[in-house]
């Protein structure tokens, strides 16, 4: 299984940027995880409640729903348009709301890499409040205009060479629903219990992820955890488990937060779509999932090879290194 760990890290300048001691900090604890991943167990297909970390929650926010509040796939009569006629509707719990704030270059302690004072068309940045309170009040849009929404609100974006399009910039979940974030494990185990299932899951890190919009394609997404672990709740110890994705619907996945954290965190990262890749940030709240379900990973299914390669067995290494003895 081809086991992946990923540290990112933007500035505006190079000053910006971490120390080389924070680096190798970095790297020593990414051999750590991957030594640990390496050896722990694959996980099984799961549904029942799970625990997203704030990055964990902010990769599963953008995916999920940024991409399917983008202007110009409420038009797209080969998009699946899961939106287009929810205006006005509730479409998240209603302690939830969703902000896209470009305007805003630091959050959480964290430079946004989705910050940007003109859009790619000439359209000064603007905060759009996308979901109020669980209700859905806008798209994000380009020059391109859709029914009901005749202007571009700066979220016109592309890649050198392609159209733009309505694409996020730093996409902001808010809680009205709060717990102290030390008391969410706890809240998990609570949820485990009350369901009767033997363990939950706590999603630590993501990686990214891909979502389905086409119409001619079923409406899922998938997203790639890779620090995942089971939480158990009889209280034995947290297992790490490796080779697992979280897969599901929107529309179902969505409505099944039950409380979020008090602190925000940052997720900066580069995705890509129509108008090409540009820059984003997603910035969440932890969130409990009364339900969640994950699949395995596919990997490859290739034989090592029966015997090391010439030269390289400790016998070769040992002869090569001793000295022959004299004889007389």
């Amino acid at each position: 299984m081809e086991l992946l760990r990923v540290e990112t890290f933007q500035a505006p300048s190079a000053a910006g940027l971490p120390s080389e001691k924070e680096l190798s900090a970095k790297i020593e604890k990414m051999a750590v995880d991957l030594k640990a991943l390496r050896d722990a167990p694959t996980a099984e297909p799961y549904d029942g409640p799970a625990l997203l970390s704030g990055r964990a929650a902010a990769v599963f926010f953008h995916e999920v729903l940024g991409h399917r509040l983008e202007g110009h796939r409420q038009k797209d009569e080969e998009e699946g348009q899961t939106f287009t006629k929810k205006i006005g509707q509730e479409v998240l719990p209603k302690f939830l709301s969703v902000t896209d704030d470009p305007t805003v270059s630091e959050l959480a302690g964290e430079k946004l890499a989705g910050t940007y004072s003109y859009d790619n068309e000439g359209t000064p940045s603007q905060r759009v409040e996308v979901i109020k309170d669980g209700v859905l009040r806008n798209f994000l849009m380009s020059r391109m205009p859709v029914k009901d929404f005749a202007v571009s609100n700066g979220h016109g974006r592309n890649q050198p060479g392609l159209m733009p399009t309505g694409r996020q910039g730093n996409l902001i979940v808010t809680s009205t629903q709060t717990l102290p974030e030390d008391q969410m494990r706890q809240k998990l185990i609570d949820e485990v219990k009350k369901q009767g299932k033997p363990y939950g899951l706590y999603f630590d890190d993501i990686q990214g992820g891909f979502t389905l919009t086409q119409r001619s394609l079923p409406q899922a997404f998938q997203v790639l955890p890779v620090i995942v672990y089971k939480v158990y709740a009889d209280g034995r110890p947290d297992e790490l488990v490796r080779g697992v994705d979280i897969v599901g619907t929107p529309l179902a996945s969505l409505t099944r937060i039950i409380t979020t954290g008090d602190k925000q965190h940052v997720f900066n990262g580069i995705c890509g779509a129509e108008s090409g890749s540009v820059p984003v940030s997603a910035v969440a709240p932890a969130m409990l999932f009364s339900e969640m379900e994950v699949q395995k990973r596919q990997h490859a299914h290739e034989r090592q090879p029966i015997l090391p390669p010439p030269g390289a067995s400790d016998d070769t290494a040992s002869n090569k290194s001793s000295k022959p003895e004299a004889h007389q």
